[in-house]
């Protein structure tokens, strides 16, 4: 499978039929996947592109990892369990996700999360915090 995030649609002359522009940088995995297969036929999924995360200071994604710190502090836990516990947990309210051939199901990698990776994150390390009773640091709402 591959996936072309943010692929450009080039103008077409009718309805029934659709061209998108393949990123240079993926244009040789796709042809090799063109040229193993049997058929002419493929899954198609078309979905608007996601607004990348932020970064920096005052960043959700700067925010979201304060947040981590703080219950790993507060819990004797490290940073990275109490992250990466957070982001598996934020899959069930919309976090990104891959699956593994496997059928194993993991969040995406934070370089590749949107805004609303994000939010859904953050709101899963807020339910964390309330559960353990930790009172976060710089948490003024929403």
């Amino acid at each position: 499978m591959i996936n072309f995030p943010a692929a450009k649609m080039v103008d077409t002359v009718g309805q029934e039929q659709v061209t998108f522009e393949i990123p240079p940088d993926m244009r040789n995995d796709f042809w090799a996947i063109v040229a193993k297969s049997k058929t002419n036929q493929w899954n198609v999924k078309i979905s608007k592109p996601k607004i990348p995360r932020t970064t920096g200071p005052e960043s959700q994604c700067n925010c979201g990892n304060g947040y981590c710190q703080q219950i790993a502090k507060s819990t004797g836990n490290s940073f990275e369990a109490v992250k990466q516990y957070t982001k598996t947990e934020a899959i069930g309210r919309g976090y990104s996700f891959e699956t593994l051939p496997n059928g194993a199901v993991l969040p995406i990698s934070e370089a590749n999360a949107s805004t609303e990776d994000d939010y859904h994150w953050i709101k899963t390390i807020k339910q964390l915090a309330d559960e353990l009773g930790i009172k976060l640091k710089g948490d003024d709402g929403e």
